[in-house]
């Protein structure tokens, strides 16, 4: 077996961006959408280990489109490409439940985590060593390769997040049947 075999290490710089939304009707309704339809098949059988509607169970929602259009200066400060939404779902975290430490490798532009209620153990990023707090309407976004976690929750919460996943869109991607934001409108 012959073969030329050739090996390079290169570095991505990685980024948090932490920020509020003050959007009262917008988090409310997309608080409410979560609490009425958790549960999917793959509740607890994720890095989430709480309740979850399912990845794709977002995608279309309009109140999650105009909170993604109105944080567009933020978007645009760390991405500048189209993009499309890949995933967006809700996640329920209750008392001894927690999310275990993992990154988006599948994800080529960006994710964010919405953050839909308060008191909650924050999630950490070990790359950054810092704990996000969590409060209502506060915000991350961050690289697709950032490990972050929340740990075991140990007190009678409900810990309530909206986490989504962007890829981008290539000028040969089809777009006709894509559910996307475009940052640019």
């Amino acid at each position: 077996m012959s073969f030329d075999f050739i090996l390079k290490h290169i570095s991505t710089p990685i980024y948090l961006l932490i920020d509020e939304y003050k959007n009262l009707n917008v988090l409310n309704n997309l608080k409410n959408k979560i609490l009425q339809h958790p549960g999917s098949e793959l509740s607890y059988k994720t890095h989430v280990k709480g309740k979850f509607t399912g990845f794709q169970s977002l995608i279309d929602d309009e109140d999650l489109h105009i909170f993604l259009k109105d944080i567009y200066k933020q978007i645009n400060f760390i991405y500048k490409n189209n993009f499309q939404i890949k995933d967006a779902w809700g996640n329920i975290c209750k008392k001894n439940e927690e999310v275990t430490e993992h990154k988006h490798g599948n994800v080529s532009a960006f994710c964010g985590i919405l953050y839909l209620s308060e008191g909650g153990p924050g999630t950490f990023f070990p790359e950054f060593n810092i704990t996000v707090e969590e409060k209502f309407g506060k915000f991350v976004l961050f690289h697709p390769s950032v490990l972050h976690s929340v740990k075991k929750i140990d007190k009678e919460i409900e810990r309530i997040t909206i986490a989504f996943n962007m890829n981008e869109i290539k000028n040969w991607d089809n777009t006709t049947n894509i559910k996307w934001v475009n940052k640019n409108n």
